[in-house]
């Protein structure tokens, strides 16, 4: 039904005749005594999977549609001709499509492998730290250090010293210490929040084991903090 009003109503003199005859009349030729009904004139010249890739599929199937001229011919023989017209254009579209459609799925797949190949290469790429605050003998940093001006300890390769002399080892250690500092004002802070939340808890609650436990927490992190401090100061 949707493919014989689309038949119609695309067609102006389709629609002409049917607004005059409509579909179910009848019209005798000349000559020996044939009929033939108007309608075979409305039949469909698209299948409705065409009609739905009209609106969905994001073309317009120009190359599938056949228009039919009101000649006069078998019953028998223009539904099977026609038939088979239909699954000829029907294959051709699909032999046409295919490389398209494998060709848009490379693309949309190329962010993925572009991502892919980048992780890769940066992994190749990196390489291990000089140095760890602490003992890694999973990246080879097994061997004790201090810094010379802060004392403080952090760990090397073998090869350390080999790499690092001079200005270069001194710029080094001052990275350690600016890390190292770094790490202990986090540390510090954590132990404070953890001895705070305890005594608040202690209140809420009027525990007693809680406020003896939150009393005897030690700020071990402060305390180096502090000491630090004091020498870089006194230095």
């Amino acid at each position: 039904a949707i493919g014989n009003a689309f038949a119609v109503l695309s067609n102006p003199e389709k629609r002409l005749r049917y607004d005059e005859f409509g579909s179910d009349q009848e019209h005798v030729s000349t000559g020996p005594a044939r009929h033939y009904n108007y309608y075979t004139e409305f039949e469909a010249d698209i299948t409705p999977e065409e009609i739905f890739n009209v609106f969905f599929g994001g073309h317009f199937p120009t190359g599938n549609i056949h228009m039919f001229s009101n000649v006069a011919r078998d019953a028998h023989y223009y539904p099977r001709r026609h038939r088979n017209e239909r699954a000829w254009t029907q294959e051709q579209e699909e032999e046409e499509h295919r490389p398209q459609n494998s060709y848009s799925a490379f693309i949309q797949l190329m962010p993925v492998f572009i991502i892919i190949i980048v992780s890769v290469i940066t992994q190749l790429m990196a390489t291990n730290p000089p140095y760890s605050l602490f003992y890694k003998s999973s990246i080879g940093h097994v061997i004790s250090r201090e810094t010379e001006n802060l004392q403080v300890p952090y760990y090397v390769d073998k090869n350390f010293e080999k790499n690092y002399q001079g200005a270069e080892l001194q710029e080094l250690e001052k990275t350690v210490e600016k890390d190292y500092i770094d790490y202990i004002q986090t540390s510090c802070w954590k132990e404070k929040q953890q001895k705070s939340d305890l005594s608040n808890l202690a209140k809420l609650y009027r525990d007693e084991r809680l406020k003896q436990k939150a009393e005897s927490l030690k700020l071990e992190h402060c305390e180096k903090l502090s000491s630090l401090i004091g020498m870089h100061k006194g230095g």
